[in-house]
């Protein structure tokens, strides 16, 4: 029978419970689970795990109807990952599943989401117009970062512009002098002028 002193006991002890450690599974809070970001290549970390040799990082991004934008499957040394293309293209989900790597032990799967959306928002998306007696008013929803509108009518006939107003509110009304016109909605906010709305008015 071999006697074990005290040190080597403690070691031996040591080394029994590193041999059933177990490897932790990783929490990730960057970015927050299900939160809208409008980053389209964000870096997505986690909490190191201790005694951890690597991560591996599966992730997946679709839109909404299902299409594939992108996939990664890769290993890491150090918690984090930046994916190497963008994530959307306008509006995509995106899952990363994450196992930590522990010599030859792999934790638990961690799953988290998130949402990306670079949708752009100064966009006019319709105008109701009424004619009467050669004039036409204009109405529209508001653009909720949108500061002022450019109100503008070209004739049918020949593409001249008949009249032009600038207008911090929903609305408008435009002398057509008795032409048909085709009139132009456009919000401008913030980062500039955004997409117009477009209507075809026929003389009255």
């Amino acid at each position: 029978m071999v006697r074990l002193s005290h040190t080597q006991g403690l070691v031996a002890a040591a080394g029994m419970a590193a041999a059933f450690a177990v490897c932790e599974a990783c929490e990730v809070p960057d970015p927050p689970r299900l939160q809208t970001i409008e980053e389209k290549q964000p870096r997505i970390g986690w909490q190191a795990v201790p005694g951890a040799t690597g991560y591996r990082v599966r992730l997946l991004s679709r839109v909404p109807n299902g299409k594939i934008i992108a996939s990664h499957d890769a290993v890491v040394l150090e918690p984090q990952f930046v994916p190497p293309q963008p994530l959307a293209e306008q509006l995509a989900k995106v899952v990363v599943r994450i196992n930590a790597i522990c010599g030859s032990e792999t934790s638990a799967e961690s799953v988290s989401s998130f949402i990306i959306d670079t949708s752009p928002t100064c966009v006019m998306r319709e105008v109701n117009a009424t004619a009467t007696a050669g004039k036409v008013a204009l109405q529209w929803p508001a653009v909720a970062s949108a500061a002022r509108y450019d109100v503008r009518a070209y004739a049918m006939v020949d593409g001249q512009l008949i009249a032009s107003q600038e207008t911090r509110t929903p609305g408008a009304q435009l002398d057509l002098k008795g032409q048909s016109a085709v009139v132009s909605v456009r919000p401008e906010c913030a980062s500039g002028f955004g997409e117009a709305a477009y209507r075809v008015v026929t003389a009255r």
